[in-house]
């Protein structure tokens, strides 16, 4: 049986998240007002968007795998996952 992918925003929280990226992207989130701001890390690359309200998540070697949340709850999950 073939493993089924998990999504990117849930690779990231799991696999990429460290307390330097969580405070960069928290911070972020608090000082968006307007435009965009774009995060390259490892293996994802994170776009926080204020006009849409969105958090998207991308697989660095998959243009094709993304994640889209609202930015709310991104830093939701940005805040409920410890230990990473």
């Amino acid at each position: 049986m073939a493993e089924k992918l998990r999504p990117p925003l849930d690779e990231f929280l799991t696999g990429e998240l460290d307390e330097f990226v969580r405070v960069q992207l928290l911070t972020a989130i608090d000082q968006l007002r307007t435009g965009r701001r774009y995060f390259t890390y490892n293996a994802f690359n994170v776009l926080l968007d204020a006009e849409l309200n969105t958090a998207t998540v991308e697989d660095e070697f998959d243009v094709d795998r993304q994640s889209t949340v609202a930015l709310e709850e991104f830093r939701r999950l940005l805040g409920v996952v410890e230990g990473s």
